[in-house]
């Protein structure tokens, strides 16, 4: 009888080996045939199904194959031309990447590593590719994705520590595009790191500052990059028109633009700044200068032409409310010709403009009023016209 219960005990062993085996085997069939389907670029739903299966199974759920084979899968995914296939998921470069990684660190997963060494460098250009595609149509939100998730890609050690500069800040360019500020500031902060971009990306960063309300700090950034980079007209001229415009602090927008004078003394635009200070604190005169300065410097500068005959303009109205408080006729007379001289001196430079850009609506206005206080009836009809 012991000699039975032994043998019998015996073949249930085997028998239970065998069917542990054979479940072994059949779970890791899956994984196998979904290799196959990813390879032949078919069945790639059943592909898919059956991997996310494998990783439910007690034997391969811990099996480096699995994922290194659900990698195959999405990246088969992201290569077919069957538009069916590609609606089985939205990022599937991204999920092959992660997938390989995930294989990649697993015990026993050494046979495939060169595989997904290679791999993982073609795969490189895939997303640096599929990231401008989506940059081009505007999606800007699936440019950050693959921007970010090339960056990523890059920290696997088949990489040895490459930096890629260009796309650090392609990262913070994209989120800035999304407001995603504070990504961009991370992302600049690092492209700084490098000196990429140099000054330009401090004036990117700083934008990002100001876009989050925070102007100290975006004032402060501009500084910075100004400091290491004195040179740089976009930084300068943000300094500039922050203190022109924003803060209204005349004597530093001054400082900055003897600085900027300094640099560059013929750019116009700096002549055109130092000219609306002038305008600013009232001395006319030297606005005057100035606006004459930047014209001579550039023929074609809209702003200088039309701020310079607003100020003429402006001066002839002050002049005419003036005359309109003269109660006697002949001295009512002299004020109103002293008015109507300054709206003359006015009109070459806002006719000039109005040929530079006839279709802005300010310089229109300005010339239609101009062309109605000096009685120019003809011009005021024409224009009157072009406005309809």
């Amino acid at each position: 009888m012991k000699m039975k219960k032994l043998v019998a005990t015996t073949i249930f062993c085997a028998l239970a080996l065998l069917i542990m085996i054979g479940n072994v085997q059949a779970q890791k069939k899956y994984v196998n045939k979904a290799s196959m389907w990813a390879e032949s670029g078919e069945k790639l739903d059943t592909a898919l199904n059956s991997i996310i299966f494998c990783e439910t199974q007690e034997k391969t759920k811990d099996w480096y194959k699995t994922y290194y084979v659900k990698g195959l899968v999405y990246q088969a995914i992201a290569k077919t031309e069957n538009e069916e296939f590609k609606k089985l998921c939205d990022q599937p470069l991204i999920d092959a990447s992660d997938n390989f990684e995930k294989a990649y660190n697993m015990d026993g997963s050494k046979s495939i590593h060169s595989a997904i060494d290679l791999i993982f460098i073609n795969m490189s250009a895939d997303f640096v590719n599929k990231a401008i595609e989506l940059y081009n149509a505007e999606d800007f939100k699936g440019a950050f994705k693959y921007f970010e998730a090339s960056l990523k890609l890059k920290k696997n050690p088949v990489f040895n520590g490459e930096i890629d500069t260009a796309i650090i800040f392609n990262c913070g360019m994209t989120a800035q595009r999304i407001n995603k500020y504070d990504d961009a500031i991370k992302y600049y902060n690092q492209a700084i790191g490098y000196d990429y971009g140099q000054g330009d990306t401090y004036v990117l960063l700083a934008n990002n500052y100001k876009s989050k309300g925070d102007n100290d700090t975006y004032l402060s950034t501009l500084k910075k990059g100004f400091e290491k980079y004195p040179s740089n007209n976009n930084l300068l001229g943000a300094i500039i028109n922050y203190y022109l415009l924003e803060a209204e602090n005349v004597d530093e927008a001054f400082k900055y633009l003897a600085l900027a004078r300094e640099k560059d003394p013929n750019n116009p635009q700096f002549y055109s700044a130092e000219a609306h200070l002038y305008d600013k604190i009232g001395d006319k005169e030297n606005a005057k200068a100035n606006y004459l300065k930047a014209i001579e410097l550039d023929e074609s500068f809209l702003e200088a032409y039309y701020n310079l005959g607003v100020l003429y303009f402006n001066e002839g109205v002050a002049l005419t409310e003036k005359a309109n408080e003269i109660t006697n006729n002949t001295e009512y007379e002299k004020a109103k010709k002293l008015a109507d001289d300054k709206f003359t001196e006015s009109l070459p430079y806002l006719e000039k403009a109005y040929e530079l850009n006839p279709k802005e609506t300010s310089i229109l206005n300005t010339l239609k009023t101009l062309y109605y206080r000096l009685q120019m009836n003809d011009k005021y009809e024409e224009i009157s016209k072009k406005m309809e």
